[in-house]
């Protein structure tokens, strides 16, 4: 399965692939397949590791002063979150016209400039005219002028000198923009990627459980002849086993629970200096809930770094001596010496949650104990020092809107704990193991076994580096990532010959990618996997005897796919898996243009498909054995009519198998199927010779790029390349809506609702187009550079 080409259904493999069907060809014609190179050119060799650019290190003091919250982080953090100047991007998306746009269709104009406390929302309030006062006049006037009494006010303010608690009491609300305006960091520190797995592993042990007990459910009900009994089974004693089972686990239990804590969980909110006080209150205000609890948690405050912070830490001593005070229920969950297990790592799991300012800092922090919190305040001391910041340095003179940081210790913890489909299939497998209402189901675990052994298989292909990613303005916007989780489904290391296929100016998409074999091989048989004991799943329940009308439903439409069309559909996936994919190689270029003539649909005016545009889209890749994608097509075209008979016998109406048509030009063959309404310009097609296979939606589209591909070699870049251009999209819409607004009568004919919808919603559509003036293209680059895995993306803007 060639994971490349997920669109490249087999219907439309079928609709053309008589391609495959050489042409006699003069003698001197190549006899075998061309290797995949301009023609006349040297082969394409895989070019050398791209080097990584030349960075000046910075020390710990640049990096400081570039990355704000980042100096007061400890060196062994190991995942940073950071967002910085949002008042500055916010007015930067306020410029755009496709802000404006949304703006006024969702009303949001006015809120917007709302601030807190102006009106109560459950308050419905007229403001007259003449009661409005200008912004720049209202310290100005006086308290008797508002209508508001002189003496209360002064009398306020004498209470408020007096209590400082009062004039804390009155600091007014910060909004959001106070908040995350200047600079927001979340951080995790030491230990965060193993709690994370942690975290994981309980996840995953609880999709294991729960599948276990559905199947077990599923096959009581069966026995029972009963299926509507499973809503009952899977009720309050169900999950009251699914909590048991978790409790007992090794994986997911007691012992899970005794390596677990919290880690170290930073929020800081850069704030200015008039307001921070009020923000550290709103901020402490929302720890004061912790205070309910009563006996269970203590007040905390320290000083450290330079600041001094309070609030709680939630005793796990006491709750677990709470929670021991139903021994007995516990007792009936699990065995007592469980109990003592969760109870004493209960009782070891504190939780620390305080505020304070450090700097030009409001800080939340979380954590298991006040001796997690390590923020420092030098420079050499920081994460700034850390080599792991290292990819920041380039982009030392840049607007930075954004960073992300994560160490690589916590990206393969968390690798190793994750898992996809394997927890179900095990669950399932063991819940049928332990079950006997089925008959003989050891078949079938045993698929399930195997669903599970090639998704390790396919994860081992995986790899983990430290992430860095920075988000910066120009041009618009970049994001810039470095390392990271890599899948190696794309091949780095191949050039790639058809980069030249996105060149035009025309092209609103174009995505040119290799994909890996040694991926594409286990990705396969993954899948293969997954819908074989679907299969088999179906067919074991196809035969439980159980006089419903819901099963004898499912039988009926089960014994109709088996009987009748599983072999062909198989046959038409082993024909795609294997030959094709045999057939052509691992590099893939898709190419959307808007050059298209509109198609003759039956319905639309003359002057439309006269001067109207259509869409036209591409896929080609290299042939690497014409011979083979022969082969696949006369086994596709076997059981497509096959199919085509089994469905004529059932709809009582013939359907024959239609005969490819094809033609030839300038070396290249072209099959297609006649079909109505089509042209040239659309027509659902192959073309192909020796070493380019080509399926489209426009035989002219396709005839342009084979005379293109191997010979025009654009930029070469290995890995993944996609981009999509705005200017080519909006022109395509003007013309588009002109064309409509000046056939209007035409188009829309005696409907007249229709016509009106459409003069009534021109000018918001124009609106719609022009919100794209400020758009050029989105850009993605995918590769390795330097041996470090690279991603960069750009919006572009005009």
């Amino acid at each position: 399965m060639k994971t490349r080409t997920p669109w490249l259904a087999v219907p439309l493999v079928l609709l053309s692939l008589g391609s495959c069907e050489k042409k006699t060809e003069p003698a001197s014609s190549e006899t075998t397949p061309a290797a995949v190179s301009t023609p006349g050119s040297p082969e394409p060799t895989a070019p050398a590791p791209a080097p990584a650019p030349t960075v000046k290190a910075l020390t710990a003091d640049e990096r400081a002063a570039k990355l704000g919250f980042v100096k007061h982080l400890p060196k062994d953090t190991e995942a940073v979150i950071a967002f910085y100047n949002g008042k500055k991007a916010t007015e930067r998306a306020k410029t755009l016209k496709l802000w404006g746009l949304i703006e006024e269709q969702m009303g949001m104009g006015m809120q917007m400039e709302m601030q807190p406390g102006e009106l109560d929302p459950g308050e419905d309030i007229e403001i007259e005219e003449d009661m409005e006062i200008p912004d720049q006049e209202q310290d100005d006037v006086a308290p008797e002028d508002a209508g508001l009494p002189e003496e209360p006010a002064a009398e306020e303010s004498e209470m408020a000198e007096e209590d400082p608690a009062m004039e804390e009491e009155m600091l007014e609300p910060l909004g959001p923009g106070d908040l995350l305006g200047n600079e927001f960091t979340v951080a995790l520190g030491k230990s965060a990627g193993e709690q994370t797995a942690n975290l994981l592993s309980f996840y995953s042990r609880y999709g294991y459980f729960m599948y276990r007990g559905l199947s077990k459910a599923f096959v009581t009900a069966v026995k029972s002849g009963d299926p509507s009994g499973m809503q009952e089974l899977m009720g309050e004693e169900f999950m009251t086993e699914l909590g048991i089972n978790l409790l007992n686990d090794p994986e997911s239990g007691a012992a899970l629970l005794e390596r677990s804590k919290m880690p170290p969980l930073y929020f800081a909110y850069r704030v200015d200096e008039d307001k921070r006080e009020s923000a550290l209150q709103q901020m402490a205000s929302s720890v004061e809930f912790l205070g309910m609890f009563e006996e269970n948690v203590e007040p905390v405050d320290f000083e450290h770094a330079g600041g001094t912070f309070a609030g709680y830490r939630v005793l796990g001593a006491k709750l677990a001596e709470s929670l021991g005070e139903d021994r007995e229920g516990l007792d009936e969950l699990t065995d007592p010496e469980t109990v003592d297990k969760l109870l004493a790592a209960m009782a070891k799991k504190d939780l620390v949650v305080v505020t304070g300012i450090l700097g030009e800092y409001v800080v939340l922090f979380v954590g298991s104990s006040k001796d997690d919190f390590q923020l420092v305040n030098t420079n050499s001391e920081s994460l700034a020092a850390n080599d792991s910041l290292a990819f920041s340095d380039a982009y030392a003179t840049k607007d930075v809107a954004a960073l992300i940081h994560g160490g690589k210790p916590a990206l393969d913890a968390m690798k190793t704990a994750a898992t996809g489909l394997a927890d179900i299939a095990k669950g399932i497998r063991d819940g049928l193991g332990e079950s006997d209402g089925l008959g003989d189901t050891r078949d079938l675990e045993a698929m399930l076994q195997i669903v599970a052994e090639r998704e390790d298989a396919l994860r081992k292909l995986s790899s983990n580096e430290a992430l860095g990613l920075v988000a910066y303005f120009e041009e618009g916007l970049k994001i810039e990532s470095h390392g990271g989780a890599d899948n190696r489904a794309l091949d780095y290391k191949t050039t790639p010959t058809l980069a030249g296929l996105g060149q035009s100016s025309d092209v609103v998409l174009f995505a040119n990618m290799t994909v890996d074999a040694a991926y594409d091989e286990k990705a396969q048989a993954y899948f293969e996997s997954i819908v074989e004991t679907s299969y088999a799943m179906a067919l074991k329940i196809s035969q439980v005897e159980m006089e419903v009308p819901e099963m004898e439903q499912f039988k009926e439409m089960f014994s109709l796919f088996d009987t009748k069309f599983r072999s062909d559909l198989v046959g038409l996936w082993d024909a795609y898996s294997g030959d094709f994919s045999a057939g052509v190689g691992q590099e893939s270029a898709l190419v959307v243009d808007l050059k298209g003539s509109m198609p003759a649909f039956p319905g639309v005016p003359q002057e439309v498909v006269d001067n109207g545009r259509f869409v036209r889209a591409s896929m080609v890749m290299p042939v690497t054995d014409r011979e083979k994608i022969q082969s696949a097509w006369k086994k596709m075209n076997e059981s497509t009519t096959s199919l085509l008979a089994k469905i004529s016998e059932m709809n009582g109406e013939e359907i024959p198998m239609q005969k490819p048509i094809s033609s030839e030009k300038d070396g290249f063959v072209t099959w297609f199927f006649s079909l109505p309404f089509t042209s040239d310009d659309f027509m659902p097609s192959v073309t192909l010779n020796d070493k380019w296979f080509i399926a489209s939606t426009s035989k002219t589209q396709a005839l342009e790029l084979a005379a293109k591909a191997g010979v025009e070699a654009g930029t070469p870049r290995p890995g993944l390349w996609m981009d999509m251009n705005f200017v080519a999209l909006q022109q395509y819409a003007k013309e588009t809506l002109a064309m409509v607004e000046e056939n209007s009568t035409a188009i829309f004919g005696e409907n007249e609702f229709a016509l009106n919808e459409f003069q009534e919603n021109k000018e918001l559509y124009g609106k719609y187009i022009a919100s794209l003036d400020d758009l050029d293209k989105i850009t993605v680059h995918t590769r390795r550079e330097g041996g470090e895995l690279r991603s960069s993306v750009h919006f572009k803007t005009r």
